[in-house]
């Protein structure tokens, strides 16, 4: 015998399973927002590589609520302009502090992989002799998401750290 709750949730069940199929295409393209920042220092080199790694969707929708541009990355007309926004937006969402001093990066290129929907940001951190302390306050697409999720990695002469935050946190510091 069918009891009233069980006939109730069989007649709504097929709502909640189109309204999972039919979904914005962001959920589609992937349900969960997460970045990867990975900072890379040999002492030898004097200089760390930063490596950011994103969603293309998300960096896009990034760049047009800052610019009030409606390009994507994909098919942006002009490249030293992109390149240029990227950095920028990067720089105002990711400072680093090395060893309690600023540090400053530059943005060295980018490159997209289309089959994962994701794009890797590379910049370079120059003029360093050692790191034993650095703090990394991180909110990239903390303005498009209230989940979002930063996985951060450093690696200092071999010696690698992570961890992950969620917004609202958006600091964390490693010690070497």
């Amino acid at each position: 015998m069918i009891t009233t709750l069980q006939y109730f949730i069989a007649l709504i069940s097929p709502f909640f399973i189109i309204g999972s199929v039919t979904n914005d295409k962001k959920e589609e393209i992937h349900p969960t927002y997460v970045t990867v920042a990975q900072i890379d220092f040999n002492s030898k080199d004097k200089f760390a590589t930063l490596l950011c790694k994103a969603f293309t969707d998300d960096l896009d929708l990034a760049l047009q609520k800052q610019f009030n541009k409606k390009e994507s990355i994909h098919n942006h007309s002009d490249v030293k302009e992109l390149s240029a926004e990227i950095e920028q937006y990067i720089k105002g969402h990711l400072q680093i502090n090395i060893n309690g001093k600023q540090a400053n990066f530059s943005f060295t290129n980018y490159k997209e992989d289309e089959e994962n929907n994701s794009v890797g940001l590379y910049f370079r951190i120059n003029n360093i002799d050692d790191i034993s302390t650095i703090k990394i306050t991180d909110t990239i697409f903390y303005e498009l998401y209230d989940n979002q999720i930063q996985i951060l990695y450093v690696t200092v002469n071999g010696n690698r750290k992570s961890s992950k935050i969620r917004n609202p946190a958006s600091e964390v510091s490693f010690d070497f």
